[in-house]
């Protein structure tokens, strides 16, 4: 008998301590402490260039000009965006001026390119000293790096009438040039003894070599 209380004892401890695990185990998981985790995020902001300092402040105008006269293009872009380039399109030729360093290609000497900073602008100049009617529908275009537009311009080459007169000046002035030059050989040849007298021996020669043909 004490055997079987000695049992009941035991399984009743077992019992007991199994019902005190349940008990604990849930408070224990509700004692656990989750601690959220921190998801850093790094935005990179680019700044975006200045709509303002990507315009032009001086925009080249179309030209209408007269042959013979002189033609000037410019064009300027803020102070705060300087860098831009200012192209001469000839028909023979393109020729590029980079502004603010005043690079300019090689040139001839009647187109002439410069640089500055004037009134809070980079300035570009191209000036054409002399207009042909090559020059006739010539172009200037002015372009920023970061702009995708541009801003361009036109030359127009008319003829005025001054190119006829000059025409027909030099013609007047050849015809009477020719006839001066006449006159003064002819002026010559009347007055000096020497030439006389070698186409007068050239005559006599000519005179005798027929008489002695008759003969």
């Amino acid at each position: 008998m004490e055997d079987r209380r000695k049992k009941r004892k035991v399984s009743l401890f077992c019992l007991q301590l199994l019902a005190l695990l349940q008990i604990t185990a849930p408070s224990s998981a509700q004692s656990t402490t989750t601690r959220p985790t921190t998801t850093t995020t790094t935005t990179t902001i680019t700044s975006a260039a200045d709509p303002a300092a990507l315009s032009y402040r001086t925009h080249p105008a179309d030209l209408t000009v007269a042959v013979g006269e002189p033609a000037v293009f410019r064009c300027g872009v803020p102070r705060a965006s300087p860098n831009f380039t200012f192209t001469f399109y000839r028909s023979n030729a393109n020729y590029s001026l980079t502004c603010p360093s005043g690079h300019v290609d090689d040139i001839p000497q009647a187109l002439y390119g410069s640089c500055d900073m004037k009134n809070g602008e980079s300035l570009a100049v191209w000036t054409l000293r002399g207009t042909s009617f090559s020059d006739n529908g010539t172009r200037v275009v002015c372009q920023q790096p970061e702009n995708p537009n541009a801003a361009a311009a036109v030359l127009y080459v008319y003829d005025n009438g001054t190119s006829y007169a000059v025409l027909i000046g030099c013609i007047i002035g050849g015809f009477f040039g020719t006839l001066l030059v006449f006159g003064l050989s002819y002026t010559m040849l009347q007055r000096s003894e020497t030439l006389q007298k070698c186409f007068r021996g050239k005559e006599t020669q000519d005179d005798m070599t027929t008489i002695v043909t008759k003969e």
